[in-house]
């Protein structure tokens, strides 16, 4: 599973909060233009977006799950046992309050910082034959930035802008890999009597496993 998948989680929960399905992964400077392209030019305050700003990856040379990797069991619909490794990583984001009035603004951050510091931990689901939740833990640094003077656009009057700078730690790199069932075949037996050959038996079954 790949980090975007973290970026789809972030933006569903706060889709789910705040009922506003404009919320994207999208870089500050390309927010006005890309919800003034999705609402014909009909700019539509207050808005919400969030930034990736990257990734680390952690330390993780002594991490079991990165080289041994554990059992997800049988997957009933590949018909496969799967097994899955972990490299931990932190994610870096930001979230944008976009309003027209300051006073909303600093209504909604104040919203925001009280759920995501009583309530961090999001579900991420994740694949690749898998088919389980991540919980993981999103987290608020200490400073809320004030961008207000840099949104000022002619013919459209001021923008206030409040940035929230936020993390997860507990995040993962996933990779599963998956085999079929085992099965016996070709066993062949010969059985002697005072190291002098009687008679040699096959049995029709197989053994046999192939991994993807």
């Amino acid at each position: 599973m790949s980090v975007y998948k973290y970026d789809n989680a972030i933006v569903n929960k706060l889709r789910e909060l705040t009922n506003d399905s404009r919320i994207y992964v999208t870089p500050p400077d390309n927010v006005i233009r890309t919800i003034g392209q999705i609402n014909s030019d009909k700019i539509e305050l207050p808005l919400i977006s969030v930034a990736r700003t990257g990734y680390s990856i952690l330390d993780s040379r002594s991490h079991p799950m990165k080289f041994e990797g554990s059992s997800a069991g049988y997957n009933e619909d590949l018909q496969r046992f799967v097994r899955f490794q972990m490299i931990p990583i932190r994610i870096n984001y930001l979230m944008d309050v976009w309003t027209k009035h300051r006073e909303e603004n600093d209504n909604i951050i104040r919203e925001l910082v009280f759920y995501f510091s009583t309530h961090p931990t999001i579900k991420v689901p994740i694949g690749y034959g898998l088919n389980f939740d991540h919980n993981f833990n999103l987290i608020l640094d200490s400073q809320v930035e004030d961008n207000s003077d840099i949104v000022e656009h002619k013919n459209r009057g001021e923008y206030f802008r409040q940035t929230l700078s936020m993390y997860t730690d507990d995040a993962y790199l996933w990779k599963s890999s998956s085999r079929g069932p085992t099965y016996i075949s070709g066993i062949k037996t010969e059985i002697y009597s005072n190291d002098h050959f009687v008679e040699e038996e096959v049995y029709d079954f197989n053994i046999s496993s192939k991994e993807d």
